[in-house]
């Protein structure tokens, strides 16, 4: 008689060692995934206001209103300096594979964008407004598919 309330202490405290076990797995699990989901959060926001600065800087570069003798360098180089380049390489350690070629198509619609603007192109120029017309399209969509994996 005593034998079976020693097995049955023993059993009951091996349920609740494994329920516990489970729950806590259970926990830690979902609070991984809500890491994930917030870390991809914030670099998807990064890189969405990288390229608005760029597109800012490119606008305001063509548009006359911040144009000095390094304008047009500075202009060359907007997407480095406004860390669109690095965040698109933060975006390639966790983001999803359609997202990724958005973000590639993004980049590239930039850079031709850029491209424009670093020639000397003016803002009224329809070549420049097809580009600005482009990359803002493409953000967009890229800005859905952002929205739909979150």
């Amino acid at each position: 008689m005593e034998w079976t309330g020693l097995v049955n202490t023993t059993m009951g405290a091996l349920i609740a060692l494994a329920a516990s076990a489970f729950a806590e797995r259970r926990r830690w699990v979902r609070e991984s995934e809500q890491r994930t989901k917030d870390d991809r959060r914030a670099a998807y926001i990064a890189f969405l206001n990288a390229t608005a600065e760029a597109s800012e800087i490119l606008i305001n570069i063509a548009r006359g209103h911040d144009r000095d003798e390094t304008a047009l360098a500075r202009a060359g180089t907007v997407l480095r300096d406004s860390s669109v380049l690095s965040r698109r390489l933060e975006l390639a350690l966790f983001a999803e594979d359609d997202v990724r070629e958005e973000v590639n198509r993004t980049v590239g619609a930039l850079r031709t964008y850029r491209d424009l603007v670093s020639q000397g192109l003016a803002y009224e120029a329809d070549e420049f407004q097809r580009a600005r017309a482009t990359f803002n399209e493409q953000r967009d969509r890229l800005t859905q598919l952002m929205r739909r994996t979150l």
